[in-house]
């Protein structure tokens, strides 16, 4: 139904969804070190104008049945600390799971790997009765974290962006109006091994 770049990428817009998170986890993200980049091109008289931003902060935790569940907020969203005061339907909202990806990930050859070495996976992120693969590379630092980054190219279709209100909403907050239907996406993470003893019971 969808393009291969459109159905593994449209998942990460905005959308309203929230979920519970697992009540023990093995791998979490470090929220100091993983954030998602995202790139708008605007179209001018003229000329494009590239602008990035950054979906900072990201806290997904992989539960030990190998769940991963990783909740997205508009707070994340770097560009909103230009603003003294959000809108009030945005404040409303800026702390609230919009979107919350759900994913299965074999934590045992996440185990598997030694400092140095590295595993490229397709994980099928799943949100709102959609499935969409993306294609991660693993890459283990020490004993106690792994860097996540995307195995190839990903973007959004502005077009998706466009026909959900609140990312329609947040594209006009920023000012943007005729931009280019492919957003690129970067996905830069850090998980980290939770203690057995810090899972919350």
């Amino acid at each position: 139904m969808w393009h291969h770049s459109h159905r593994r990428a449209c998942l990460l817009g905005i959308a309203c969804m929230s979920m519970v998170l697992p009540a023990q986890a093995e791998w979490a993200l470090a929220p100091s070190a993983s954030q998602v980049g995202v790139t708008i091109t605007e179209r001018t008289a003229s000329d494009t104008v590239a602008h990035r931003h950054r979906l900072r902060g990201l806290d997904g935790q992989i539960a030990d049945d190998g769940t991963l569940r990783l909740p997205l907020r508009l707070s994340q969203l770097e560009v909103l600390d230009r603003f003294d005061e959000l809108p009030a339907w945005l404040a409303g909202l800026a702390d609230k799971p919009l979107l919350t990806l759900s994913a299965n990930v074999d934590t045992s050859r996440l185990d598997a790997l030694t400092p140095g070495s590295e595993l490229v996976e397709n994980v099928v992120f799943q949100a709102q009765g959609q499935q969409a693969p993306v294609r991660l590379r693993f890459s283990r630092l020490d004993e106690e974290s792994i860097r996540v980054t995307q195995a190839e190219p990903l973007s959004l279709d502005a077009r998706e962006v466009r026909s959900d209100p609140v990312g329609r909403s947040v594209l006009a907050l920023l000012g943007y109006d005729d931009i280019r239907n492919a957003i690129p996406v970067s996905l830069d993470a850090r998980l980290v091994r939770v203690a057995e003893s810090t899972a919350p019971p």
